[in-house]
């Protein structure tokens, strides 16, 4: 009788005790969160001898983000971005110069994360690291208007030779390295977002006439 009281106990202690320690491990490790994302935001290509003007982004894709202590965390995940865009260069003749641009382009962010939860189930969330860049595609479209000239005559000089270009082939480089911080609120599996990314190299070919990367951006985000 006292050894199936013994057996018994040591299987009653053996079940708390891996219980115990299922649940601490629940707690100590956190579920990996897995969400999707859509949003819009705009991206300039900037620096000296260029005109600043926007490219128009859709971006799509997903996001991982492994919790680790106190609530902070580390993300990264996988987006594309769809971008468009137009501008038009004055000169002091009268004559214009347009371009309409189109493109595709990867996103590969690494970011820390940290969460604070608030209240009503509601949380603040803040990111900061790096970002990578990559270009896939990029086609310019190239126009002039003369204003003070005959349409038979010769174009001049100045002004940029019409035509389709891809930029990847003559004028940039795909890959970008940026810095970027952002945040915002999450309720339940929803989740809205902003924030800006800076470049810190030069795409540009030509080494005398740098040209970088920056941008913002909004999205909604679901979490699974």
């Amino acid at each position: 009788m006292k050894f199936k009281i013994v057996v018994l106990a040591f299987f009653v202690l053996t079940f708390i005790g891996v219980n115990a320690q299922s649940t601490t491990d629940s707690v100590a490790k956190p579920a990996v969160k897995y969400r999707a994302e859509l949003g819009y935001g705009q991206t300039y290509r900037y620096g000296d001898y260029i005109v600043t003007s926007p490219y128009h982004i859709i971006r799509a894709g997903g996001n991982v983000e492994i919790p680790l202590k106190s609530g902070f965390g580390v993300e990264t995940g996988l987006k594309y971005s769809f971008a468009i865009g137009k501008r038009e260069q004055y000169y002091q003749r009268g004559d214009t110069a347009f371009a309409d641009y189109s493109g595709h382009l990867l996103d590969i962010p690494v970011r820390i994360t940290y969460t604070l939860p608030i209240f009503w189930g509601m949380k603040l969330f803040a990111y900061a690291g790096p970002n990578f860049n990559i270009g896939l595609a990029l086609s310019e479209e190239r126009k002039n208007t003369i204003r003070t000239r005959k349409a038979d005559e010769q174009q001049p000089n100045y002004l940029p030779t019409p035509g389709i270009y891809n930029l990847y082939d003559s004028d940039l480089k795909r890959f970008t390295f940026q810095l970027g911080t952002g945040g915002g609120i999450q309720w339940k599996s929803l989740r809205l977002r902003s924030g800006y990314d800076w470049g810190l190299n030069s795409i540009g070919t030509n080494k005398e006439r740098p040209k970088r990367l920056r941008g913002w951006h909004v999205a909604f985000e679901y979490e699974f």
